[in-house]
């Protein structure tokens, strides 16, 4: 399919430049000359009839939307065979991007952008809309603080559906509730389902239910098995943690049953001071996404030891994301000094690593890459090591205020590897160690470096297995499998 130019006009619109791309259509930002007004084309893209019916589902629905916390539509195209959606333009970023870079969020903005979400859906809900695929990516929020639903492609306007198209689960399977990873019948609790997920997302950094593959992931979607979000992040507030456990009861009739209940919840843990400022927080939280995509430099930090620890173990608690609140003060102090707080982004040449923060408690990190903060700005001490260690690494910080400092640790790889065998039935399956070939069944005292390792094995080229291995350094494991057909 050929794609718009730059300067090209369709219809009343100028094309200024192609703004993304996504699997059902072409993204181009462009301007309206007679109302001087920027918007969003989407260019449907190699169109059959169900895309094409989805397409002009999402026009008329959204068409009908008034609500500051849903995307506008201006007008429905189609011109020379093609189909266009012309529509607001949010100059901002969506949900997924701020994660990725920024989360664990602060519980008040996570459940700032809770908030609005709820009460996109409140409405919709009120009109018989479910929208059905509720995710990061069709969450837009703009530079001034402005929090928009989109994309109602897959929605549907009845409170009672079921959710197969053409034989497939319509949906994102990481967002799912369970009756729609069962193809049962949907009603509004599904979309309030999956805001559970954004917000336990938004407050982790991680997905409750995830998997290397779509299966996996449903499997755990419909046996409702996650880590409670405080496991990962202990600086979750409880009435946070409540409103997450209650979206996320597998029984619907047990969560909330409408949105008007989950926004009640929600504002509830926010101060009226913190609502009544919610666009300036969301927007100032979003002016350090572009700080968090650019390394920052490091000269502030000067290492003040490398020593040996002999004799010393850590106390730690294995995690898979902890974001570190490293002061005394309470959340509605630290909210009205902001002007006074900071953040530190590491990165870390290690999978696992443990960390002291101004000689706080020190946990294992299951990321290379976290976020610490807020806390204070001023000077901090910071030492990290490998777990097993003999040596850490440390700095004194001067981190500035209002300001997200990145630091970048090379740690030295001071520990002993493990040792695995792996065996197996029949033998003479190839061995991969993290998509490395490293021989062939039966293999003796392999030498694996410690920590998180995928272990494949394939007869003929053929996947026969696949395993997550957690290793400890100067640990011994034998693995033994059954390759033969069941």
């Amino acid at each position: 399919m050929a794609e718009l130019q730059t300067n090209e006009y369709i219809g009343n619109f100028k094309i200024l430049g192609k703004y993304s791309e996504g699997g059902m259509a072409l993204i181009y930002k462009a301007v309206q000359p007679s109302l001087k007004r920027t918007v969003i084309l989407k260019k449907l893209k190699d169109p059959n009839r169900e895309i094409i019916r989805r397409f002009k589902k999402e026009a008329l629905l959204s068409a009908s939307f008034h609500h500051e916390n849903l995307v506008s539509i201006y007008d429905f195209l189609y011109i020379n065979r093609n189909y266009y959606l012309v529509m607001e333009y949010v100059d901002g970023e969506d949900l997924r991007t701020l994660i990725d870079y920024l989360a664990p969020f602060p519980p008040h903005l996570a459940a700032l952008i809770g908030l609005d979400i709820a009460r996109a859906l409140e409405y919709t809900h009120n009109r018989n809309i479910i929208h059905r695929d509720i995710k990061p990516s069709n969450i837009l929020i703009s530079y001034e603080g402005d929090v928009k639903l989109i994309d109602f492609g897959v929605a549907k306007d009845d409170v009672s559906t079921r959710l197969t198209l053409t034989g497939m689960i319509v949906g994102t399977p990481a967002y799912m509730s369970p009756e729609q990873a069962n193809g049962e019948a949907l009603t509004i609790q599904s979309d309030l389902f999956s805001l559970g997920i954004l917000l336990y997302e938004m407050l982790t950094g991680t997905k409750p239910f995830f998997g290397e593959t779509n299966t996996e992931i449903l499997s755990k979607l419909i046996r409702n098995k996650f880590l409670p979000p405080e496991r990962i992040n202990p600086e979750i507030p409880r009435p946070m943690r409540r409103i997450i456990r209650k979206a996320l009861k597998k029984d619907a009739r047990k969560r909330y049953q409408n949105a008007t209940e989950m926004i009640h919840d929600l504002e509830r843990v926010l101060s009226w001071q913190v609502r009544s400022q919610k666009k300036k927080l969301v927007a100032n939280f979003l002016e350090r996404l572009n700080k968090a995509r650019t390394t920052t430099s490091t000269s502030m930090a000067s290492a003040f030891f490398a020593r040996r620890h002999p004799g010393r173990a850590w106390t730690v608690t294995q995690a898979l994301l902890v974001l570190l609140t490293l002061t005394a003060l309470g959340f509605e102090t630290l909210l009205f000094q902001r002007h006074h707080l900071t953040w530190l982004k590491l990165d870390v040449n290690a999978p696992v690593f443990e960390l002291r923060m101004d000689q706080r408690p020190a946990r294992i990190i299951g990321q290379s890459s976290v976020m610490l903060g807020p806390m204070l700005s001023g000077n901090h001490r910071l030492e990290l090591r490998r777990p097993e260690s003999l040596f850490s690494a440390g700095y004194f910080l001067s981190l500035p205020a209002n300001d997200t400092t990145r630091l970048t640790v090379q740690l030295p790889d001071t520990t002993l590897p493990a040792a695995i065998g792996v065996n197996s039935h029949p033998a003479g399956a190839d061995v991969f160690i993290d998509g490395q070939r490293v021989g062939t069944t039966p293999l003796t005292a392999l030498p694996v470096s410690g920590g998180a390792h995928t272990l494949t094995l394939k007869k003929q080229g053929q996947i026969k297995l696949k395993r997550s291995l957690s290793l400890v350094p100067g640990r011994s494991y034998s693995l033994y499998f059954d390759l033969r057909e069941p």
